[in-house]
């Protein structure tokens, strides 16, 4: 059998994470000292590849995160929480990410917030509460199994994504493809997730992929071939994926 490519399986790493939207949140407690505590939260990931986590300062993974910073977020394959590919759950995906939490400094809360609640619009109505504050994790150290024989550590320097360029633009890309371009997206999407998808809008972009929503169903994180720190590199990226999407649909049109 041949050993999986370390940056093959760091690129799988990274795509659970983006396509899952719950984790375990281990962090120490601070109520007894020694022992770990597990509890679940929903969460979205940079650009970069940190954490963000929004939660209540009633809350007791938020007393620990106080008291004690160093914390674990824990994914699993979908396929592990919505129907196993085999009976063995130890052969599915898992994805541990090590680091340090902090509060999201007053500058950048607007700009988390926005991105939050484009993939999690229902926790906008935790926004009044006052107890309420977006925490990141930078991440420092990910363990990763992908399976027998897929299991590494992956240092900070190899699962970091550099900042794109067009990190401040993303809003006007996103406006861009959904104002214009509601064709390309629908063919997009209809191929990844093998279903009709009329009503689909962009959410967001990242280095790897974009999410988008079809209609009311949760939001879906479709990955690019190779990785777009370029303005230029997304719109490539995308037009690759529209041609691909209406050659196997058979859509004969335009590539955007």
């Amino acid at each position: 059998m041949t050993k999986p490519n370390k940056s093959h399986s760091i690129k799988n790493a990274r795509l659970l994470l983006r396509q899952s939207e719950v984790g375990v949140l281990s962090t120490h407690s601070k109520a007894c000292s020694g022992y770990p505590f597990g509890s679940v939260s929903t969460f979205i990931s940079t650009h970069e590849g940190d954490i963000i986590f929004y939660i209540s300062d009633l809350a007791q993974h938020t007393h620990n995160i106080k008291h004690d910073a160093k914390m674990c977020l824990t994914v699993f394959s979908a396929e592990s929480t919505r129907g196993r590919r085999s009976d063995d759950p130890n052969a599915e995906a898992r994805l541990s990410l090590l680091g340090t939490a902090e509060k999201v400094e007053k500058e950048s809360e607007a700009s988390v917030a926005e991105r939050y609640f484009s993939l999690y619009p229902d926790s906008k109505k935790y926004q009044g509460a006052h107890d309420f504050a977006f925490y990141k994790m930078k991440t420092e150290r990910v363990r990763y199994i992908g399976g027998f024989g897929d299991i590494h550590w992956i240092k900070e320097d190899d699962w970091r994504l550099p900042t794109p360029e067009w990190k401040s633009g993303e809003l006007g890309m996103i406006h861009h493809m959904n104002e214009d371009h509601l064709d390309a997206m629908q063919a997009i999407c209809s191929h990844h997730t093998q279903k009709d998808c009329n009503d689909v809008k962009m959410l967001a972009v990242n280095p790897d992929g974009a999410f988008y929503q079809c209609g009311d169903a949760k939001p879906v994180f479709i990955p690019f071939d190779s990785l777009a720190i370029e303005s230029q590199s997304v719109r490539m990226e995308l037009v690759a994926q529209t041609n691909s999407a209406r050659e196997a649909l058979g859509i004969v049109k335009e590539a955007v």
